[in-house]
């Protein structure tokens, strides 16, 4: 359903060209299984603005891995079904020996939204005050509260969501397609070079509130919401 609700919108916006069809959902496929990967850890840095607000202040919220590490197997899903689509394409572009870099750039990709989450996760932390927010839902007499979420972290979910489209718009099909499917060799190394400023500047902005072991407060927060 997200795949036609993208097709979708892209067909609004004046089409795909020069992409194909099957091009197009090649590129959502790739795009599917690197945020999958993700996916699996990601939402426990989104988290960490909201823990920062919930915890008491004596509490200092780390880049811990006991914390970011809890694994969300729901993730896995999200790649499979990308995989079916990148089956589907290759059926209908053929593959070759570039399809061999696609699993070195589901990983380059993966890590860049890892990295890229982890610095906007950093800025919410530092003002949770700004970034978190909580809706509360009024139906007659009664009120609840939906959980809290960080701003950031839900405009980079949203972007991901739509990347296909300016992907398509802004990159000609020979980044994924030699013709057959797999990144060129400019594409793979333009993703490692990202992933690694990104990994590079989120390593500074948490360097000295990285460890292995979280603060209890933070470790308790992050189980229950795990």
């Amino acid at each position: 359903m997200n795949l036609v609700g993208v097709i979708v919108t892209a067909t609004a916006l004046g089409g795909v060209a020069p992409w194909s069809r099957w091009q197009f959902v090649g590129m959502y496929g790739v795009l599917e299984v690197a945020n999958g990967l993700a996916n699996i850890i990601s939402p426990n840095i989104w988290r960490l603005p909201v823990a920062e607000l919930q915890t008491s202040r004596r509490t200092d919220v780390k880049l811990a891995g006991s914390a970011v590490l809890l694994p969300h197997w729901g993730g896995l899903a999200r790649s499979v079904a990308g995989l079916v689509l990148i089956a589907l394409t290759a059926r209908e572009e053929g593959v070759g020996r570039a399809t061999a870099g696609l699993l070195p750039f589901f990983l380059t990709l993966a890590f860049a939204i890892l990295a890229l989450s982890a610095v906007l996760a950093w800025l919410g932390v530092a003002r949770p005050d700004i970034d978190v927010i909580q809706f509360v839902v009024r139906w007659g007499p009664r009120e609840k509260e939906l959980p809290p979420l960080s701003i950031g972290a839900s405009v980079l979910q949203f972007l991901l969501a739509i990347a296909t489209i300016p992907a398509v718009k802004i990159f000609p099909p020979s980044v994924l397609y030699q013709p057959e499917i797999g990144p060129s060799a400019a594409a793979l190394l333009s993703t490692l070079g990202v992933s690694a400023v990104l990994g590079g500047l989120a390593y500074a902005l948490w360097s000295g509130r990285i460890e292995w072991r979280a603060p209890a407060e933070q470790q308790r927060e992050a189980e229950e919401h795990g």
